[in-house]
């Protein structure tokens, strides 16, 4: 959509950076501020205008620095677009491409990092339902980043996203139903920390119906079958991701972080800061839910925002 060279307002298109499903990447330049940002416009245009802010506005709710950071939503010339952070690295997808398997320090290190950003966002009641390598950007100095949040969800008051979406190899059993909750992202994580040690997802065929019956039977190799230099503690967490029931799963991502630290001989835990912060939430009194749309406060068990009109 964009040609390299092309001015569009304060921005210059250096060059394309890649294309999905939802949208196309460009690297630019903001020559009011001289940096360089990452420009994602949407492939469907014609939608309302509500609909094209979706992704954005999940995103700029959140702020964590392993999840890329939004700096703008824009229309010019009838064209919509995002701005986003730039970030100076390659996708987990390339470096597999060329590594084919990293060792368990680098794998382990890299999921932290991606759990961490996941926690966030489940925090602020937000599901990705798309974690794959080519979602994850690892900086040049090793700094993990979260991207593409198209397919994202608000979890406000209902248990699971009900839109079947997502890829195929790094979908959890429910989510081909169109049942996709927190746990999830969960399973995704734990069929990233698989590829990053073994090689290549724990279920790969090219008919998503044989990923799914094959996910629903537990059909999985543990990865230190395939791999012996993988401990067998961290072979019980990938397989504890995997796990074809929920309740069988980690719960949680910092349930999955403090895992992965205890594996390291680390204690997963929280600052002076957050423990006094944890104390004072504990004596406030419950709030209603946020508005998904103005994220301002949605009145006690009510679903209808009186500020914008939205129901969650």
């Amino acid at each position: 959509m964009f040609m390299q060279g092309q001015k569009v307002g304060k921005y210059e298109i250096i060059r394309s950076l890649g294309s999905g499903g939802f949208g196309s990447v460009y690297l630019a330049k903001d020559v009011w501020l001289d940096i360089k940002v990452a420009i994602k416009v949407p492939h469907k245009q014609s939608l309302e205008l509500y609909k094209l802010l979706k992704e954005p506005r999940l995103q700029a709710a959140l702020d964590h620095p392993n999840i890329v950071r939004l700096l703008a939503a824009e229309k010019v010339d009838k064209i919509f677009f995002f701005v986003m952070e730039y970030v100076r690295g390659r996708t987990l997808e390339k470096i597999l491409q060329k590594e084919k398997t990293l060792d368990v320090p680098a794998a382990v290190d890299i999921l932290r990092q991606v759990a961490a950003g996941v926690e966030h966002a489940h925090k602020n009641k937000i599901i990705h339902r798309d974690l794959r390598p080519s979602n994850i950007m690892v900086s040049e100095e090793g700094q993990v980043k979260i991207t593409d949040f198209g397919t994202s969800a608000w979890l406000q008051n209902v248990p699971y996203a009900t839109t079947r979406i997502g890829s195929p190899p790094y979908m959890a059993p429910e989510q081909f139903l169109g049942k996709a909750g927190f746990a999830a992202d969960i399973y995704s994580m734990g069929c990233i920390l698989y590829e990053m040690l073994v090689g290549r997802p724990p279920i790969y065929d090219p008919d998503p119906f044989k990923i799914l019956e094959k996910a629903q039977e537990g059909k999985i190799t543990p990865p230190r079958i395939k791999n012996m230099r993988i401990p067998r503690e961290l072979d019980e967490i990938i397989m504890k991701c995997l796990a074809a029931n929920l309740e069988d799963r980690f719960q949680r991502p910092g349930e999955l972080l403090r895992a992965l630290a205890e594996i390291r001989g680390e204690k997963h835990a929280k600052s002076e800061l957050d423990d006094i912060l944890g104390r004072i939430r504990a004596r406030e009194r419950p709030s209603g839910d946020l508005c998904w749309n103005c994220r301002r406060p949605l009145p006690f068990r009510s679903r209808h925002c009186p500020y914008c009109g939205e129901t969650s």
